[in-house]
């Protein structure tokens, strides 16, 4: 199988994402299938396993990880060489849509896979600025997943918030963790040490976040207030690091940048209590790693997240904001080792059926009925007008922002 990846973020970008992104990427190869990435240019984003055709880009401004894509008519040259059998939009937005408007004007049709990994119109809300696009975000998304022939979403909670919005075609990618890395056997002393920051026997709480305005990991320090005999580590990085640190400041909490691959799996695995704030997730992957680590997980009740663990059995779920329910549950975590050691093997034993093989085989067996399903044509409307000119308004407005903060594009093809 011919394989095209239009990926809104890659390499060498650091999210849930990209994350799975690479997964399928390894799963695919792993079955002989061929693949090509199309994707924003950044240094780095050649760094993966498969072709990559990189397209000029600009930070956004108000997140500079993110890099807006700028696409333009070698794409089509690009799909056409490559002659995919299918081709999967990853979590598209403003590059995404912008490759779909081009393929669309130039009447290529290949067999189309969108798949849904970040509430937009809900994480903007964390940003003043952008809060009031938040409405525009949703018709946006919408008006264009509902031109794929399917559209995939990451956790059964989302598959029915999509449909209740009125997404069409809307299937499960599962939920997938590698659990041979993500294990309890990875329980380190060193590492535990490095996260309590020199005092590995007081009691440990652990979070892994990207740190930004959506992900609330502010929400932690009231938390960490509410249990003053704990320790807790920060591990992740992103624009609002500085703030945290800031918020954190005179309070037993330790910021660790970025751990990757057994490093990672040794932090989940050495920590007491794995605690999360985010109530923007479509799924969690950092859950599901605790989980596999065995660590004990107190999370929101929100997004994807009650899919993946049963409250007060594999898991414990605190109603969003509530900073008194997450403490007493945190508190109650840590105050009872065998609550714990319950807790950590029955999440275990949830997440040992959530490997990548199955997850990507049903990825594949979508692919084949899309490319084996009649494609209707499917005329332009005015909502799909509408949405083609807010996108490039947006993309033009983020431009000249990052114009005006003297930010530089990257704009060589590779």
């Amino acid at each position: 199988m011919r394989v095209a990846l239009i990926a809104e973020v890659f390499l060498p970008k650091v999210d849930g994402v990209v994350h799975r992104t690479l997964n399928l990427i390894d799963q695919l190869r792993r079955r002989g299938d061929e693949l090509l990435v199309i994707c924003p240019q950044a240094p780095g984003c050649n760094a993966g396993p498969v072709p990559v055709k990189a397209f000029p880009s600009f930070s956004f401004p108000f997140y500079p990880e993110y890099r807006i894509g700028l696409p333009n008519r070698a794409l089509i040259a690009d799909l056409s060489s490559f002659a995919p059998d299918v081709v999967h939009f990853i979590n598209p937005f403003a590059f995404g849509f912008r490759c779909h408007d081009l393929l669309t004007d130039a009447g290529v049709r290949f067999p189309t896979v969108f798949s849904f990994h970040t509430l937009y119109g809900e994480f903007v809300k964390r940003y003043r600025v952008l809060r009031p696009l938040s409405g525009l975000l949703w018709w946006l998304t919408r008006t264009y997943h509902n031109r794929a022939d399917v559209n995939l979403t990451v956790s059964t909670v989302m598959c029915h918030e999509l449909r209740e919005r009125g997404f069409e075609r809307v299937e499960l990618w599962p939920p997938a963790v590698d659990t041979a890395l993500f294990h309890p056997g990875r329980r380190d002393p060193g590492m535990r040490a490095r996260l309590s920051d020199g005092r590995p026997d007081q009691p440990l709480m652990l979070t892994v976040s990207r740190l930004a305005p959506e992900k609330n990991v502010a929400f932690l320090a009231e938390v960490l207030d509410a249990v003053p005999e704990a320790r807790l580590a920060i591990v992740g990085d992103g624009p609002q690091r500085a703030e945290l640190e800031r918020r954190f400041q005179d309070r037993p909490a330790c910021f660790l940048g970025y751990l990757r691959g057994e490093e990672l799996a040794a932090a989940y695995a050495s920590a007491d209590v794995f605690v999360y704030a985010s109530e923007t997730e479509t799924m969690g992957n950092v859950v599901l790693e605790a989980m596999a680590s065995g660590c004990a997980v107190v999370a929101p009740r929100a997004g994807g997240i009650p899919s993946l663990l049963t409250d007060g059995e594999s898991g414990f779920l605190y109603r969003p904001g509530d900073v008194t329910e997450a403490a007493r549950l945190v508190r109650q975590a840590l105050g009872d080792a065998a609550l714990r050691r319950r807790v950590g093997e029955k999440a275990r034993q949830m997440v040992e059926q959530r490997s990548w093989g199955p997850s990507i085989n049903r990825v594949r067996q979508i692919y084949a009925e899309t490319i084996a399903a009649p494609r209707p044509a499917m005329p332009a409307d005015w909502n799909q007008q509408a949405a083609r000119l807010a996108v490039r308004g947006l993309v033009a407005t983020f431009r000249a922002v990052a114009a005006g903060q003297r930010v530089p594009p990257v704009g060589q093809r590779s």
